[in-house]
């Protein structure tokens, strides 16, 4: 990892001579009507139907080197989230040898939902928070990446590398910013009736990706795998905190089926108490595009934690059926989801209704 730090410190004083760049705003106008309601007779979420619109776009940067080779450079403005006015930065030099690049909140690597045909988001993704844990990712943490150029692999294979640093949250936006304190501990989970704690500790992270999409005599199936571990974590003396997804993907004519496999593994130390050990998550989507205008969808994710004595846990899955409508620069979108044992809680069962309108730009 020591190569990569030095390679990118002189990517980045490249970055000098560069050529003037072009400025671009991206994103969306997103409006949303969202309703929920219980089935279940736990936990009832009866709450007030919410009126809601997004609050971020993208002001990107991007040119080119006397040598030829592009740089880009994005940040993302979110004014209402948290009382930020700028999150997720990342900057990147593209070359023959490939792209790297500084990822601040960005540079996500997981593939764990790679596989979703969903129209409108995963139902596990929208207004209803029925915390279903996933897997770590990068993009999580502070990173630096490297990814393998375009044609360098056989079968349309892309390789992509990214470490972290220091094993703590994304928070670093300013060239000055300096690390904060880590005592490489990771938060010990011991009740998944409330959802579930994704910590890992330690003082740096790994992850890994890799993808394929060119595959002889199975045109339209695209594959992938990722993997991410700690180093350096402190009282873990049983378990190191680990996890990691595949997934694949078959398109045929206007239908595409998806599904995806990940693992997530909790750092343990010295049990002497119920932890929460693991989570299994199982997902299968398939979409269709009616026309030109209209897409539909239906996604299932289902995850199973599991704890290090012998305490029931319970299954939680999400379904959803979705549809899009898309006019010009404006999609309309509705999406029918359901959530059964929510957040890992028996017979807490809600529906999470919601209509969308948006604006691209």
């Amino acid at each position: 990892m020591k190569k990569i730090v030095a390679i990118l410190s002189v990517v980045l004083f490249s970055f000098g001579v560069a050529k003037a760049g072009e400025l671009s705003i991206t994103g969306s106008a997103k409006a949303s009507y969202a309703i929920v309601s219980s089935d279940g007779t736990a936990a009832q979420a009866e709450v007030a139907p919410g009126l809601g619109i997004s609050n971020e776009f993208t002001l990107g940067a991007s040119g080119e080197l006397d040598n030829g080779y592009t740089w880009s450079y994005a940040i993302d403005i979110d004014s209402v989230e948290s009382g930020a006015t700028n999150d997720d930065a990342k900057l990147t030099l593209t070359t023959p040898q490939g792209t790297i690049g500084m990822f601040l909140g960005e540079g996500a690597l997981g593939v764990d939902n790679a596989a979703s045909q969903s129209v409108i988001s995963r139902p596990s993704d929208t207004s209803y928070a029925e915390l279903m844990a996933d897997t770590f990712d990068i993009d999580g943490f502070d990173n630096i990446q490297y990814h393998t150029p375009a044609g360098l692999i056989p079968f349309g294979t892309s390789f992509k590398i990214g470490y972290a640093p220091s094993g703590q949250a994304s928070a670093a936006n300013d060239f000055k910013k300096t690390g904060s304190a880590d005592d490489g501990q990771p938060t010990v989970d011991t009740d998944p009736t409330d959802g579930i704690t994704l910590d890992g500790g330690g003082d740096s992270v790994t992850h890994y990706q890799v993808k394929v999409t060119e595959i002889p005599m199975l045109d339209g199936l695209t594959i992938g795998a990722d993997y991410l571990d700690f180093d350096g974590v402190n009282q873990s003396s049983e378990q190191q905190a680990e996890s990691g997804a595949y997934f694949a993907t078959f398109a045929a004519g206007p239908v595409v089926v998806g599904y995806s496999k990940n693992f997530y593994a909790a750092a343990m130390n010295n049990i002497t108490t119920e932890q929460v050990e693991r989570v299994e998550n199982r997902k299968y989507s398939i979409g269709f595009n009616v026309n030109d205008n209209l897409s539909v969808s239906y996604e299932n994710e289902e995850s199973v934690p599991s704890l290090s004595k012998g305490t029931t846990t319970y299954t939680m899955e999400s379904t959803g059926v979705q549809a899009a409508y898309t006019m010009g620069g404006m999609t309309l979108g509705l999406a029918l989801n359901n959530h059964d044992n929510a957040s890992y809680t028996q017979n807490k069962d809600v529906k999470d209704t919601v209509f969308t309108v948006e604006m691209a730009f």
